[in-house]
């Protein structure tokens, strides 16, 4: 496993998180839910996603995932490389044009949401070109050429510039955005793609990873953790972490211990791990 982070471009620091480069030779991986919609282009090599029933099914090469209520498991085939990026959560919209509620299935190719004959262009750089570095420059270029990097605003912008007053009652959102409650919750699904309980159940458990796997926290730790992130007491999180990451908080904490390479994600380190996923505090 190998793994290279760097920031994004100064005029996309808006739209996108940092970019993940990761060698992933022949590996599986636990992914949990998330807000963010993701870029993902295997650069060599390719990956399946593990059904339930354990049939496997095919990504595509270049693709944008939208935000996922469930954690996905990827297959990745021997001598994977692959680039990704989070957009930040509730920006989707204003950097493509597109709605998270377009998203019948999991992910759709570049080439359908993007000029065709653009994309085929910047893969065949890739294909051509066998230096890392040299290929997230292409990557990062290609975003700006696509993504709508211009100053605006939106409900996805103003949410995420309050995030801190995310947990307020919904009476008290309604008043400082100035909207309505049913018109909130209706251009808060139209940014987020999810409801806004949605949003802060993925907020919360996003916001409780890197302060429970980065602690080493053991079981007695598990309850104070829940308090100090909003769960209502320990067994709420243990629910929310089952529906939202397909695991226990302890089991999660035994995975990372014993080193399972199915669970590389959770072992980055915290300001990586901040960096890729989550929106500064």
């Amino acid at each position: 496993m190998h793994l290279k982070v760097v920031p994004p471009d100064p005029k996309l620091a808006k739209l996108i998180m940092h970019v993940l480069a990761a060698k992933l030779d022949g590996c599986e991986t636990f992914m949990p839910a998330a807000l963010s919609p993701t870029v993902i282009l295997f650069v060599r090599g390719a990956a399946q996603i593990k059904q339930a029933d354990g049939s496997l099914a095919p990504c595509h090469r270049f693709f944008l995932s939208g935000p996922a209520m469930t954690p996905i498991n990827p297959v990745y085939a021997p001598g994977t490389i692959s680039f990704s990026v989070c957009l930040w959560p509730g920006m989707l919209h204003q950097a493509t044009g597109i709605f998270p509620s377009q998203f019948n299935s999991l992910a759709l190719s570049m080439a359908e949401l993007f000029d065709a004959g653009k994309v085929d262009r910047f893969l065949q750089s890739i294909d051509a070109n066998d230096d890392v570095d040299a290929n997230l420059a292409l990557f990062q270029h290609f975003l700006l050429d696509i993504l709508d990097h211009s100053n605006k605003t939106s409900i996805g912008a103003a949410f995420l510039a309050a995030r801190k007053k995310m947990f307020f009652p919904m009476v008290d959102l309604s008043q400082y955005f100035g909207i309505g409650q049913r018109q909130l919750e209706r251009r808060v699904r139209e940014a987020f793609g999810v409801s806004l309980r949605d949003v802060r159940r993925i907020a919360r458990f996003g916001q409780t990873l890197p302060r429970m796997i980065n602690a080493s926290a053991a079981w007695g730790d598990l309850t104070a953790i829940a308090q100090d992130s909003g769960y209502y007491d320990q067994a709420h999180m243990h629910r929310e972490f089952v529906k939202l990451a397909g695991i226990a908080p302890l089991q999660l904490l035994q995975k990372i211990a014993s080193g399972d390479p199915a669970y590389w994600l959770y072992r980055i380190n915290e300001k990586d791990f901040r960096n890729l996923f989550l929106p500064p505090d």
